[in-house]
């Protein structure tokens, strides 16, 4: 028995749809009980000093399973080379133009680097099986919640950060808010939106099963995170 050719019911509701009269646009929502509660802290106002989130970002973050190295702004190479070098990482991934050069290549010297030069397609099955860690640099932090915030794109792609067991993240205390809209708010007007803005709390973790959370199920099993301090009086500590 052949189908029915609906085709012209089709056509008479398409037809009905475009014909009605455009729906009013609907109002802006109204976001200043937001800012003003708890979760908007730092968007209104002059910005919260980055000095006094340095030790909560650090107390969530360190919540979340990551480990976080304090740096000075000339030590930062040495803090993540030893980090790189305490979790045994000896072939490292970097982004094709990171803004953390030219310190991050002497940092590097004597290890198996790869830059991200080529399409993913290229050179996947390497990426997956062949390198131990990923370097980024984070565009700001968030004190609420001890998440980074990371800008990708060729210079550096999300993968870097998504796929090596190990993920370092080079973090200047300079870029740190106290929220997530605070930190919007000052690193992504609409213009510089990039396609993908990671926001990364700790290692990778799942519940899907039985509800139990465990840490490095699909993405990098260990979050490094390099706090450089730069702020003038704000002196690092080794961790």
């Amino acid at each position: 028995m052949p189908l029915p050719d609906t085709r012209p019911a089709r056509a008479a509701i398409l037809g009905a749809l475009r014909a009605g009269t455009p729906p009013r646009p609907l109002p802006l929502p109204d976001l200043q009980p937001y800012r003003a509660g708890p979760h908007g802290r730092g968007t209104q106002g002059p910005r919260i000093d980055p000095a006094g989130l340095i030790q909560p970002f650090e107390t969530a973050a360190r919540g979340w399973r990551a480990e976080v190295v304090h740096a000075g702004t000339g030590d930062w190479p040495q803090a993540l080379r030893e980090a790189l070098d305490r979790h045994r990482c000896t072939r490292v991934a970097i982004g094709a133009a990171s803004p953390l050069q030219p310190e991050l290549d002497g940092a590097l010297a004597g290890l198996q680097v790869r830059r991200f030069e080529r399409a993913l397609e290229q050179w996947k099955g390497e990426l997956f099986d062949g390198v131990d860690a990923g370097v980024t640099a984070a565009a700001g932090g968030i004190a609420e919640t001890g998440t980074l915030l990371l800008r990708t794109g060729a210079a550096e792609p999300r993968t870097l950060s998504l796929v090596p067991t190990v993920h370092v993240a080079v973090l200047r205390a300079s870029r740190l808010y106290a929220s997530l809209p605070a930190a919007l708010q000052a690193l992504a007007p609409p213009p510089d939106l990039p396609s993908n803005l990671l926001l990364v709390s700790g290692p990778s973790k799942t519940a899907d099963i039985q509800q139990v959370l465990a840490y490095g199920a699909h993405g990098p099993k260990v979050l490094v995170i390099v706090l450089v301090h730069d702020l003038d009086g704000a002196a690092g500590a080794s961790s």
